[in-house]
């Protein structure tokens, strides 16, 4: 396996830019990070007020006077813009699409909605992953095992992608025997880094500890796109000795925050978007340990813009400034709202549910979904149809889904007028009841 000689990424100007604007920008005091987010929401609130009819009935309806100065207090006046909303009236609260790509999303929420994101934004988001990646060490073309949500259809599940130096693994087949491949692959390979969802890694990890097998160190291991519980932290650090990394993110492309280099808390990153802490009755959280709602407004995202948008994703709030480094950020303790799940396979595999997240257009005929599974082997799709939603659709859906899971799970699509919320107004992705040992459900 050879590395490519230029990571794919940094052919991206736009990458190399915002990059290089982060760095700069590390170093911003709190006066100059408020400075720079009230710009970019007048430049928001500019373009979206213009260019998006659906925004601009939205706020004249509540009074928005496109003219005013802008500040903290007088967006947080704006109404909050939901999943539904922007789902419902897409080209309404679009801006423009030449140039740009169709994205669709159903994240942990089962409410799945499509939006129009430009390479720009693209661009800069994998930049400021980058950016933090880098707190810990890594840069762009270093060796790297990953264990995400492709689908490889290689028949040892394993592939190499030289444009990012990077082994791929499948998170569909962590089975014994295959893992014991990915293992001697990367004997061979010897990354530097794991990136995997937190219940991947997890996996992997407490199969070489059972197994007492050998596996090359790591400079550090980078989580996302699912919660990283404790368990899993202790158990990724204690078998393969290294810092464990996780960040939080979306999408949407609205919100991001990673952890610090110091300390295992999230620093929201504040050149990418503004996010707002709410508790239920809207007001900023400010208490240490107080949890409230991610509400956020992307800087990036011009094709869709997200502008007070509710993320439906909770954390709990630390403080503005993060002790341990000195940097003036929003500091969030934990992230609470990606309740992490599993299926159980008929021949005990455990699939995360994070993996069958779709970012294609597989879902655009329903309103809602829901997996459900009371039996080792079998889960229930529930799902809310929109008229477009026929039995041609239906059955498209049933065959990539199974794609996904593999044939030793047998999927029930079931159609339901209405898939009731949890008492916090989560749409949870899976309703687990199975008993899953050593795990959170």
């Amino acid at each position: 396996m050879k590395a490519a000689l230029v990571h794919q990424d940094l052919r991206s100007r736009d990458y190399r830019d915002w990059r290089e604007f982060l760095r700069k920008a590390e170093g911003w005091s709190r006066a100059e990070i408020e400075a720079h987010q009230l710009a970019q929401l007048r430049e928001v609130l500019r373009h979206a007020y213009e260019t998006t009819p659906g925004y601009r009935e939205l706020w004249q309806q509540a009074g928005y006077d496109p003219q005013a100065s802008i500040s903290f207090e007088t967006v947080r006046q704006l109404p909050f813009v939901e999943k539904e909303t922007i789902r419902d009236r897409l080209e309404a609260f679009t801006s423009f699409k030449t140039r740009c790509k169709y994205v669709t999303t159903g994240g942990s929420t089962g409410i799945p909605f499509g939006f129009y994101r430009d390479g720009t934004a693209f661009a800069r988001e994998l930049a400021s992953k980058a950016h933090q990646y880098a707190r810990v060490g890594w840069k762009e073309g270093d060796p790297q095992l990953v264990f995400r949500g492709t689908v490889i259809n290689a028949q040892n599940r394993i592939q190499f992608y030289p444009r990012f130096n990077e082994l791929r693994c499948s998170s569909y087949f962590l089975t014994p025997e295959k893992m014991e491949r990915y293992r001697v692959a990367a004997l061979t390979y010897r990354p530097q880094w794991l990136r995997c969802y937190p219940s991947s890694g997890f996996l992997f990890a407490r199969f070489l500890e059972e197994s007492g097998r050998e596996f090359p160190p790591l400079q550090g291991i980078l989580c996302a796109s699912e919660n990283l519980y404790d368990y899993q932290r202790e158990t990724l650090r204690r078998v393969f000795g290294c810092r464990v990394f996780s960040h939080y993110g979306h999408f949407e492309l609205s919100a991001l925050a990673g952890f610090c280099e110091n300390a295992d808390t999230y620093h929201v990153l504040p050149q990418y978007g503004y996010a707002e802490l709410l508790d239920p009755q809207g007001r900023p959280v400010a208490t240490p340990g107080q949890m409230g709602e991610i509400v956020a407004t992307s800087f990036l995202m011009r094709a869709t813009p997200f502008v007070r948008y509710r993320t439906r994703d909770y954390a709990v709030f630390q403080s503005h400034e993060c002790p341990r480094c000195g940097r003036p950020y929003d500091v969030w303790e934990r992230i609470e709202g990606r309740l992490q799940e599993f299926v159980v396979t008929s021949t005990g595999r455990w699939i995360s549910m994070t993996a069958i997240n779709m970012h294609d257009n597989i879902f655009d005929h329903l309103k809602q979904f829901q997996f459900v599974q009371d039996q080792r082997g079998v889960a229930t799709f529930n799902y809310v149809p929109k008229v477009s939603c026929t039995p041609a659709v239906v059955a498209d859906i049933h065959r990539r889904l199974g794609l996904k899971f593999g044939d030793d799970m047998q999927l029930v699509m079931q159609p339901v007028e209405r898939i009731e919320p949890t008492k916090r107004g989560k749409h949870r992705f899976l309703i687990q009841k199975l008993p899953l040992q050593g795990h959170d459900n």
